[in-house]
């Protein structure tokens, strides 16, 4: 029983040293602290309430994304990264009397902690404020569009959980939600309060670093 053991110890280091080098490899090469890139993709928006009795129902629209990314790595598989996104959010939504869209473009500054515990992967989490450039509103049975920029808070507030894959030639892509954790509307035309809730698709290219 002991030589058995024995054996099986040996068997199981020896399986253990490719991966133990591979992971050597990559933690202990000399690695970039810092890095940066762009990226652009699409927002599946929409917008809840607390309210469950709101007279309002919603449904989501297609938005687009577009800004750049840094990161520092301040730990080895750990790093700060900070992003600047133009941003469309909104929702279609209606009532027992109207029906329209709305759509709201902010400029986004996530500020998130991504840990990458392979090579090719890394998760992040973190807060994100917004600031409200536009806002528009299409009626649905009219065709007209107005501004409602009284409609929004300046600000809006949410929290981001995503991952990000790396692809061939500098390429990644990131696939992020983001939690309202605010009211974006102000009571002059909503009684309850709204936050933005949306899935983020991007696609990055980084230019330099990590």
């Amino acid at each position: 029983m002991k030589r058995f053991a024995l054996y099986l110890f040996l068997v199981l280091m020896t399986l253990n040293d490719p991966v133990a080098e591979g992971q050597s490899k990559y933690y202990h090469r000399q690695q970039p602290v810092s890095g940066y890139g762009i990226k652009a993709g699409i927002n599946y928006a929409g917008q809840s309430t607390t309210n469950r009795t709101a007279e309002f129902k919603t449904s989501g629209i297609i938005g687009v994304n577009a800004g750049g990314y840094f990161n520092y790595f301040f730990l080895r598989p750990v790093a700060l990264q900070a992003e600047l996104l133009v941003s469309g959010k909104g929702s279609h939504w209606k009532d027992y009397y109207d029906e329209a869209k709305d759509f709201v473009t902010y400029i986004d500054l996530p500020l998130l902690i991504r840990y990458q515990p392979i090579q090719f992967l890394n998760l992040h989490a973190g807060p994100q404020a917004g600031l409200r450039l536009g806002a528009k509103q299409k009626d649905m049975k009219t065709g007209i569009q107005s501004d409602i920029k009284d409609y929004y808070k300046t600000f809006d507030f949410g929290f981001v959980f995503g991952a990000e894959a790396d692809l061939p030639h500098n390429l990644n892509i990131t696939v992020r939600y983001i939690m309202g954790i605010s009211s974006a509307t102000t009571r002059v035309r909503y009684v309850d309060p709204w936050m933005n809730n949306l899935l983020q698709i991007s696609l990055g290219y980084r230019l330099a670093g990590r």
